[in-house]
């Protein structure tokens, strides 16, 4: 956790971290939020300053320096397997990566295998990561994740604090990444808890436990292998009752239906739903016809069904 920042050392902290001073980038910005995560059980301090001396007495320093997690030494041409050179964010993913996702993965109660951790270690890496450090190193300048990183610079019209700007906007980059990658762990979880459902389908119908899962990619997965392809998941809503979703016919076209619900329904809610769908409880229908609800459970599988031609 980060406790301060500021020029010199502070010896109350347990670890001493150091960037450069003055205007910041991505790559620093996303590196410091890499380390703090890694460590977030120690107390952080970060030093932003260009004096070696005051760099020289640091634990560990990113982006300048002349280290193993600087990116600018004279020569420096360290790149990945798939020929991206690295930036200092890169480094510090390569060194800290294992450790940041292992730190949200005791947050969070979630076990993973040691395969599954360098899974997630390089997916962020591929699907993130490396864009910040092209983005630095002027290999290729496109839209990423952490884009928005130097809107957080001083404009040129007040006074500048470049230090206060650097920890807003790793503040901001930290909880984002935080929620990256817990997303990324629960895919094996989910992947498993799936596979143990599939036996269960029901008219192409699958109970999941809750919405938020994140079911559609392994879903998509096994629709492809499988005849009896999943239609709708079903699942008990947060706010009480359940509801159903259509599954789509691939991640191309997620925004389509296998199936859809009936045309009549789209825009139905609980005034107006049960008596054009027959259904008693019936309490809404989407008007992309892609998603309902019902009080009961019985309901919501008996709407799939109509939808279906089942019924």
């Amino acid at each position: 956790m980060i406790k301060g920042i500021g020029q010199t050392a502070n010896l109350l902290c347990a670890l001493n971290f150091g960037t450069h001073g003055d205007v910041f980038h991505g790559d620093d910005v996303v590196g410091t939020a890499i380390f703090e995560m890694a460590f977030m059980d120690k107390e952080i301090y970060v030093v932003r300053t260009k004096n070696e001396q005051e760099l020289s007495k640091l634990d560990i320093v990113i982006d300048i320096g002349g280290g193993e997690l600087d990116h600018h030494i004279a020569g420096f041409n360290v790149r990945r397997p798939t020929g991206e050179k690295y930036a200092s964010a890169g480094l510090v993913w390569k060194k800290y990566g294992e450790m940041a996702i292992r730190s949200i993965m005791n947050e969070n109660g979630i076990t993973i295998s040691a395969e599954e951790i360098q899974i997630v270690k390089e997916q962020i890496d591929k699907e993130i990561i490396v864009f910040v450090d092209m983005e630095d190193n002027g290999e290729k300048v496109s839209n990423h994740v952490f884009s928005f990183v130097p809107q957080f610079l001083p404009t040129w019209l007040e006074a500048p604090d470049y230090d206060a700007a650097f920890m807003r906007a790793e503040n901001l980059v930290y909880n984002i990444l935080k929620e990256y990658i817990k997303n990324k762990i629960t895919q094996f979880p989910t992947k498993k808890e799936l596979q143990s459902r599939y036996s269960t389908i029901e008219d192409g119908i699958l109970e999941i436990p809750a919405q938020r899962m994140q079911w559609l990619e392994e879903i998509l997965n096994y629709n492809e292998r499988h005849n009896n392809a999943v239609k709708f998941v079903i699942f008990p809503y947060p706010a009480g009752g359940w509801a159903a979703h259509c599954v789509p016919p691939s991640m191309e076209e997620k925004f389509k239906q296998l199936v859809s619900f009936p045309k009549e329904w789209a825009g139905g809610n609980k005034k107006t739903l049960p008596e054009i769908s027959g259904i008693p409880d019936a309490t809404f229908c989407h008007n992309g016809r892609f998603f309902a609800k019902a009080e009961s459970r019985d309901s919501v599988m008996m709407m799939c069904k109509i939808a279906m031609g089942l019924m």
